[in-house]
């Protein structure tokens, strides 16, 4: 998270992400997955305005960015391009700051205005990213002086990608190996940014349905072969090393996932594959000039929405 105080509160800039690896290890009795992931914060950021109220009650005003709204094509309605917008009480901000409330007995409130970017139903950890940012803004502004650890067991109970998020501004590369239900986290260093090049196509994939869709394998894929690539920077050797467990049982449900991995199988780009739950793919390009044309010949196709990013930490905002 990237903060910058204002005369009446807080702005964070809150990154997308995107799963370079993804493995499911076992089922948990709460419901939720061990899991093992490597995870990239990428420069695809919301906005989020984080205001204290002195009652206790809490609004969620959320838009979508003027920017993102001149890319969805007449053909298409805006829920199909970029996702829906979920109404505040089902919103995650919501529900963190409520049970940031409940867990402290904070009797502060919150006005929070969210500018959208990051498109919902994606794979992309938007709203869990959002969620993060206003934990930390409520934990500085409300004055509660929560440390990570504490913000991040509150985290773990909304959803397994928030703990990753709660760090992302102190991880100097942006990158990171998590592991448990996302809670145990462990930063990794790089030679230099991924350019990584991000289609969501018009369609959204329900995270609920592609896990009940995917089996444990009995053999898990090992992560250490992508760890070893990108701690030495030999990008052109992550090819083979990437890896999503939720692939297969996604395109089961969704025939876009196969769509926009054809069209990413034209090009020559160093790797490439779904992020998350889907429904959006992406691909790691050779260094930005050659991001930049992938995502002039991906925009030229009309399979979605593309965005043109690199993985963002401490050390790539300070260069």
């Amino acid at each position: 998270m990237f903060f910058l105080r204002s005369a009446t509160g807080l702005q964070v800039r809150t990154p997308a992400k995107v799963n370079l690896y993804l493995e499911l290890l076992a089922r948990r009795a709460d419901g939720f997955h061990e899991l093992e992931t490597v995870m990239a914060a990428v420069d695809l950021f919301d906005t989020l305005h984080f205001q204290t109220r002195e009652d206790s009650s809490i609004s969620v005003e959320c838009r979508w960015a003027t920017g993102q709204l001149n890319q969805v094509p007449a053909s298409h309605e805006i829920p199909d391009v970029l996702g829906d917008l979920p109404p505040s009480p089902q919103n995650l901000v919501t529900k963190a700051l409520v049970l940031l409330q409940e867990a402290t007995g904070c009797k502060r409130g919150a006005i929070v205005r969210l500018v959208k970017r990051i498109p919902s139903a994606a794979g992309l950890g938007g709203a869990s990213s959002n969620a993060a940012a206003v934990l930390l803004a409520a934990n500085e502004c409300w004055k509660l002086g929560l440390s990570l650890t504490e913000l991040s067991a509150l985290a773990a109970q909304l959803g397994s990608d928030i703990p990753f998020f709660l760090r992302t501004g102190s991880l100097g590369s942006g990158l990171a190996v998590c592991r448990g239900r996302g809670e145990i986290i462990e930063p990794l260093k790089t030679k230099r940014p991924l350019q990584i090049v991000i289609v969501r196509p018009y369609a959204g994939l329900s995270t609920a349905k592609v896990f009940q869709q995917c089996e444990l394998a009995s053999q898990p894929k090992q992560v250490e072969p992508l760890l070893a690539a990108l701690q030495s920077g030999a990008i052109n050797q992550i090819g083979s090393t990437l890896f999503n467990r939720l692939q297969q049982p996604a395109r089961q449900i969704s025939s876009t996932i196969d769509q926009v991995a054809k069209e990413f199988e034209k090009l020559d780009v160093v790797a490439h594959q779904m992020s998350g739950s889907g429904t959006s793919y992406f691909g790691i390009c050779k260094n930005v000039r050659h991001a930049r044309r992938v995502t002039s010949q991906l925009k030229s196709k009309q399979i979605g929405t593309v965005f043109q990013t690199q993985s963002v930490g401490i050390n790539t905002l300070c260069n």
